[in-house]
């Protein structure tokens, strides 16, 4: 099989390069550009990057009344996490990051399970039968370890899929980047690993994070494809993404996927932007922001009307509030819980922490 964009002797190490298919203003950059996803499915990612977006939007206003946790929200990013799980098939695994909310949407997780996660309770994390999504990781990094074994497991396995995971440009700095691309390298595990470079470690600058040019270019240590695409593009990531899934799957091992993003909103709603970066300079790089362009290709291409653009918005936030209502009476965690699942049997420590508690909160609520 050939591949368009991963070529091991053409890692992608020039900065000002990556995969592109739409300008600034949401039209085609080359002519001639054939497009690889159907009509469907791009309306469909299309309403998951809204429905993602509205719970952002949403969810930040319940956090600021003292309604919502802490939470990370993925303003900016919700095209680069659609066009990734557009292109799961069935057996598929995903491992996420903690701003990973718009592909665990795509990929099945019920939004009523993330409004629980992040207002406290863990079953939240208690995924559906058939839904291959690992809970959301908060170590960073850790998840490209997880990611590889999954991988080794179906490769054991003779199945055909693939593990996907994603981390944050401020991963790459971890121990956990280097040793999973390079065990993975070594024993050619299916798996596609991908960095949402966002600019930001939370309020450091990529500059001051990585020594490299780039981030695909960190591919080389491990000798496998690194291959970078504007991340607020829909279609060029769904692109790229197809093929580097394509490329583990039919057994070429690893790749590293770097996508060109930026962070509109805080790292969590617990920081505050301002304090390390200017207005302008968010207003700069907010003009390559992924929903103008993509609602422009559609509108051309006639497969969403420039009137359905704000019904498609109000209906997917009604959705929201709606299940943020409902997801109030699941809230509760018994103590047990809290307390039961880390270790087969309770040390004397944890066994006496769990009796304070429930003395201290009156029963097992």
């Amino acid at each position: 099989m050939e591949y368009k964009f991963i070529n091991k002797d053409k890692i992608q190490l020039d900065p000002d390069k990556m995969f592109r298919t739409l300008d600034i203003d949401g039209n085609l950059i080359n002519a001639k550009y054939k497009q690889v996803a159907t009509n469907e499915e791009i309306l469909d990612g299309y309403e998951h990057m809204v429905l993602s977006r509205q719970q952002d939007v949403y969810m930040t206003q319940l956090q600021r009344q003292g309604r919502m946790l802490t939470f990370a929200p993925n303003f900016g990013e919700e095209a680069l996490q659609v066009a990734t799980s557009m292109n799961f098939k069935d057996g598929d695994w995903f491992v996420p990051a903690f701003r990973s909310n718009a592909t665990m949407l795509h990929l099945g997780v019920p939004l009523r399970n993330q409004l629980i996660y992040w207002n406290g309770n863990e079953n939240g994390s208690k995924m559906p039968e058939g839904v291959n999504v690992m809970p959301i990781n908060i170590p960073i990094a850790t998840q490209y370890s997880h990611a590889a074994g999954i991988a080794y497991g179906m490769k054991l396995q003779g199945k055909k899929n693939v593990a996907v995971t994603i981390i944050g440009n401020g991963g790459t700095a971890e121990g956990e980047f280097y040793e999973a691309i390079n065990t993975a390298s070594i024993h050619k595990w299916p798996v596609v690993f991908t960095v949402n470079n966002n600019q930001w470690s939370i309020s450091t600058p990529n500059h001051l994070e990585s020594g490299s040019e780039t981030i695909a270019a960190k591919a080389v240590a491990a000798g496998i494809p690194g291959v970078r695409v504007d991340g607020n593009d829909l279609l060029a990531s769904y692109d790229v993404m197809r093929e580097a899934m394509d490329y583990a799957r039919e057994g070429n091992g690893p790749i590293l996927v770097e996508f060109i993003t930026w962070r509109e909103g805080p790292h969590t709603t617990s920081d505050n932007p301002r304090i390390y970066r200017t207005e302008e300079e968010e207003k700069e790089n907010e003009k390559w922001e992924p929903f103008h362009r993509i609602e422009k290709y559609m509108v051309d291409k006639k497969i969403l009307k420039k009137e359905d653009i704000e019904k498609i918005k109000e209906e997917k936030l009604n959705f929201v509030k709606e299940e943020y209502t409902k997801s109030l009476d699941e809230l509760d965690s018994p103590i047990d819980e809290i307390f039961d699942y880390t270790y087969e049997k309770l040390t004397p420590e944890l066994a006496e922490q769990k009796e304070e508690a429930k003395k201290y909160f009156g029963g097992n609520k």
